[in-house]
């Protein structure tokens, strides 16, 4: 009978039964267990579950599983045929059936019913809409889908614990409801190591990645280099037993590979994929059999992927499910000339170095990357992508990345991408709407071509409620922020001075006071949406006097704290509320955040030629007004009554970092083309009378390069006294910084240099 609507529930009652096989699978019986829980709390009723051999005559059903049932039901149907996580969604008369691929995709087609047809929202691990529906009419279903992108895996907090156990920012509670969370995104990949085998379990992958000795590694030097030296790497003349790689023409060496891969895989049945990888640095072998293949194939990817072709072929008859995993990374990423991976090979290529201000199939700052995926692409028909989407260097600050993560992502799809691994802020529950974001690649990851704009505006009206539009032009504001100026927004960024100015801060106080005032009256979503804005508070917080200075010379508002000190005590309040786990990659959010804020300073005296100047045609930058560092090792600030302000950055000459480093300079004020005299009040503690005792410079980080950089010797700032250093009159841009590093000598030489001040005078005004 051909499918129809069907009327499921009237006024809170039911005739139907959910229906099971006979002796269903653990995860079938979780579907059914779903289905019945998430209808009773819709439509208010029970419906029982029952084994098909004993539903009751005469009653629909909701026939859930790979049952003969569902068979007869749906002649057709043979469940063997299926694809990895394929789902079926079908009325038939007044039954409908719910089946999918035997590992989980019967828990994958409930899932989707209950959402795409029922309502239900898992917005987050523990926030869910369910509504309530007591009379429930289900539209005729005739739904097949197999998911293009096979391993489906991102890393949010709330989704994956898997490589953060040992930092204890989870409980085991959490780890249950991340991975149920994760089932209900119908996330399956390897990062997913939560999920409960009752939910269908992760796709396993033995070993992680840099697995030829490095990580969970298959040949350990410790183990075989004593006796085998042949078969690592020969670098140099010298075969290596330290951050080397293998000797991939080795065959001996191979042999050995194939038979550990064996064991592990005998060890680890459920495992979908191995890797056979590099390890994370360069050391590729140049003996001459080696380098042969290399030259021949214009890249070390040839003889990897000869290697690994070799090991992919002998396991195959006894693992024929399982996928040989390799790396394109650094030194292998492009690909070979004539070599191509075997059908059970999957290679896996890294975005690292790439920029989220712009897409990889248009950015001409990601064309590197992208010729690479393209030149993949065409001699593999299977890719894992490895795609970094987060700043591991300030998961508390905004990361406008939102507009390139769908159309990446398909890019990905378009040149082989079976699977992609998401890597977001994987130890921070705050974040840049994390939330939202693990919300909207769950969704896009099971189906690429579902509309993002739709997905996010759901997502914000469904979790935020009246705040949604505000919240959404912040997103906006954030985006033509980072566009309009140009950067390299990568995923290892301190800062955000070079693309977010006074003007887009502003914007954006503005839109999240009108957020806030949208929903003052319900606590739940005000909550939610204070702690949205911590992001945007921590940048008020490190930048406070930069912008404060920028808008008293620009004569603009100041949209930031008014009391900074209250502020930061409420800005660590609120963290450590929603109990924010990391601040930065591997780094717990720390008991002393703040300390190096100095947002109160004594007043500065002026330097004499600066005296009388209208306040925009100078730029003066004290203490706190550089980058903060938080190593004591390298600097610190200490009272110094000889300094304008009585405070003084200490450098001690055991290092060359620029640890006197300014924000760009578009931050204070300076504008493209504008001419500028740049000087510095610099002392040193020393003995020594010659030397060098400290470098100064201006660097044009748009560019990548120095303007200028000039050693400030010993004799010409020796003493208690400060002393100007002019570097002269220079054309400065927004993104051009001013630095000042020590230099490495003997204690008994120099012991320490320090930096009073910094102050740009405007030429021609």
């Amino acid at each position: 009978m051909a499918g129809e609507a069907i009327q499921l529930a009237v006024a809170g009652k039911s005739d139907y039964v959910v229906v099971l096989p006979k002796q269903p699978k653990p995860v079938e019986t979780t579907a059914a267990r779903e289905l019945q829980e998430y209808l009773r709390a819709v439509i208010g009723a029970t419906l029982p579950i029952v084994p098909e051999d004993e539903a009751p005559a005469g009653r629909p059903r909701l026939v859930v599983g790979d049952s003969a049932l569902a068979r007869q039901l749906l002649p057709n149907f043979k469940v063997d045929e299926l694809a990895h996580d394929a789902i079926v969604i079908k009325t038939v008369g007044r039954d409908l059936v719910l089946v999918g691929h035997p590992r989980r995709g019967t828990l994958y087609a409930v899932t989707t019913f209950l959402e795409d047809t029922v309502g239900v929202r898992w917005w987050t691990m523990v926030e869910t809409r369910i509504p309530k529906r007591p009379t429930l009419t289900i539209p005729e279903l005739d739904v097949a889908y197999t998911p293009v992108v096979r391993d489906r895996a991102t890393r949010y907090l709330q989704l994956s614990d898997g490589c953060f156990t040992s930092h204890k920012l989870v409980t085991k509670d959490e780890q249950r409801h991340m991975g149920v969370f994760s089932s209900r995104l119908k996330l399956n990949g390897h990062d997913h190591y939560s999920i409960p085998k009752e939910y269908g379990g992760a796709d396993g992958l033995v070993g992680w990645v840099h697995t030829f000795y490095q990580i969970n590694g298959l040949l350990p030097p410790e183990k075989y280099f004593k006796d085998h030296p042949e078969w690592y790497s020969l670098v140099k003349g010298k075969r290596l037993d330290e951050h080397g790689q293998l000797c991939l023409t080795n065959e001996e060496m191979r042999r050995e590979m194939v038979r550990v891969v064996r064991e592990r895989l005998r060890a680890n049945p459920a495992a979908t994929m191995i890797s056979i990888s590099q390890n994370d640095w360069r050391g590729n072998c140049e003996c001459d059999a080696c380098r042969a293949v290399d030259e021949k194939e214009g890249t070390p990817a040839g003889s990897l992927i000869q290697f690994i072709n070799i090991v992919a072929e002998a396991i195959e008859e006894d693992f024929p499910e399982v996928l040989v995993e390799t790396l394109a990374y650094h030194y292998t990423r492009k690909p070979p000339r004539f070599v191509r991976p075997r059908q059970n090979v999957i290679v896996r290529l890294c975005s690292i170095e790439c920029s989220s201000a712009e897409p990889l199939a248009t950015g001409e700052k990601n064309r590197p990357f992208r010729e690479d995926i393209q030149g993949w692409g065409r001699i593999a028909d299977k890719l894992y992508i490895w795609d970094y989407i987060t700043n591991f260097h300030g998961y508390l600050l905004p990361h406008p990345n939102y507009h390139v993560l769908a159309p990446n992502l398909r890019f990905f799809v378009k040149h082989n991408a079976v699977g992609i691994f998401e890597q977001g802020d994987s130890g921070c529950r705050v974040g840049d709407f994390v939330r939202l974001r693990a919300w909207v690649m769950g969704h896009l990851l099971w189906n690429p071509a579902a509309d993002e704009q739709v997905l996010t505006k759901e997502f914000m009206t469904g979790y935020y409620g009246a705040a949604a539009p505000h919240l959404l032009a912040y997103l906006e504001t954030m985006r033509a922020a980072v566009v309009r100026s140009g950067v390299h927004l990568g995923c290892f960024r301190s800062d955000t001075s070079d693309w977010l100015k006074l003007d887009d801060m502003n914007r954006a106080m503005e839109l999240f006071h009108h957020a806030l005032t949208a929903v003052r009256d319900d606590p739940q979503l005000a909550e939610r949406v204070r702690r949205e804005r911590l992001p945007l508070d921590h940048v008020w917080l490190r930048r406070y006097r930069p912008l404060r200075q920028a808008a008293r010379r620009e004569g603009k508002p100041f949209r930031g704290p008014e009391d900074p000190k209250a502020a930061l005590q409420e800005f660590v309040a609120l963290v450590r509320k929603h109990n924010v786990g990391e601040i930065r990659q591997g780094h717990r959010f720390p008991d002393d955040f703040g300390d190096g804020f100095l947002f109160s300073l004594p007043a500065a005296t002026p330097p004499k030629e600066c005296v009388g100047l209208p306040e925009g045609d100078w730029i003066d930058l004290q203490d706190a007004d550089y980058i903060p560092r938080r190593r004591s090792d390298v600097f610190a600030i200490v009272e110094d009554k000889a300094a304008s302000n009585t405070r003084t950055r200490r450098m001690p000459n055991t290092h060359t970092i620029w640890a006197c480093h300014s924000y760009p300079l578009g931050g204070y004020g300076v504008v493209a083309g504008s001419r500028w005299r740049v000087r510095f009040r610099v002392r040193c503690e020393a003995d020594a009378d010659d030397g060098v005792a400290m470098t100064v410079g201006i660097y044009d980080d748009a560019n990548r390069k120095g303007v200028i950089n000039r050693g400030i010797p010993v004799k010409d700032i020796k003493g208690d006294t400060y002393y100007t250093i002019d570097l002269g009159v220079h054309e400065l841009s927004e993104a051009m910084y001013v630095w000042a590093a020590p230099v490495v000598r003997e204690p008994e030489e120099v012991v320490a240099v320090y930096v009073d001040r910094v102050y740009l005078i405007q030429e021609g005004k």
